[in-house]
């Protein structure tokens, strides 16, 4: 499944996908959001198309490895209904660098089972998303952590695997990255509100793995006061909703 919005090159990740080595049978279905209605309504139309026994989940922007379609039916082979992948953020701009940091970070503390889905890659079994009702489409940001909540509170199991993985070509700015990070903290304080929920306030320390000091020391204080200023704005978002 591949929404996009029809202002992305979509060659670099429809040509990795025709280069899958030992992959299952597949289909590729990408779902495009003219109107504006939001990616997790583009997703669930995606999905509700799907003919195969599992669904994987790519964005527009992401370059999955070449066997990611062979792992991702290997994690779903056995008992878990969904497999989070990792992510590897590319390019050397400012905003890159603290997206690769935050990616990073969580790679190197997750365990076998995780919390947690991103949509930009990931896979689920299909009846277990049709069973959910797939994305709320009442959340405009964290559509997939909402999810992974859900699927976890249904008594699934959600697998890391880090071989399960993808490059992000991420175009940020510093209006996306703010606007964005403050509706992860509004979704966050809803799913609190709404019960249990695996989002809890962001630190500089369980986002990028360090302090300010030692964040401007080792990365320079552009980096670091972005950093700030993200987690800053993902407070503020929550604070708007509590």
């Amino acid at each position: 499944m591949i929404p996009t919005r029809g202002d992305t090159d979509l060659r670099a990740v429809l040509d990795a996908l025709a280069a899958q080595r030992d992959a299952p049978a597949y289909e590729v279905l990408v779902e495009v959001d003219g109107a504006g209605e939001g990616v997790s309504v583009v997703r669930n139309r995606a999905a509700a198309k799907a003919s195969g026994e599992l669904l994987g989940f790519l964005d527009d922007d992401t370059i999955p490895d070449a066997d990611w379609l062979q792992k991702l039916a290997d994690a779903l082979s056995g008992p878990h209904a969904a497999v989070a992948g990792r992510i590897t953020e590319s390019g050397t701009a400012t905003l890159n660098r603290l997206r690769a940091l935050a990616f990073n970070h969580r790679h190197a503390t997750n365990g076998v089972l995780v919390d947690y889905l991103n949509g930009g890659n990931f896979g689920i079994r299909t009846d277990v998303f049709r069973a959910l009702g797939g994305f709320n489409p009442t959340y405009r940001k964290s559509q997939d952590r909402e999810l992974a909540r859900r699927t976890l509170q249904a008594g699934h199991t959600i697998h890391y695997r880090p071989d399960l993985h993808i490059t992000h070509q991420g175009h940020y700015t510093l209006k996306s990255l703010t606007q964005g990070r403050y509706r992860a903290g509004a979704a966050a304080a809803t799913m609190q509100r709404n019960g249990p929920q695996s989002v809890g306030p962001l630190t500089l320390r369980t986002t990028y793995g360090a302090s300010l000091p030692h964040l401007t020391r080792t990365q320079g204080p552009a980096l670091a006061l972005t950093a700030l200023l993200s987690t800053t704005a993902h407070h503020l978002g929550r604070a708007s909703k509590l």
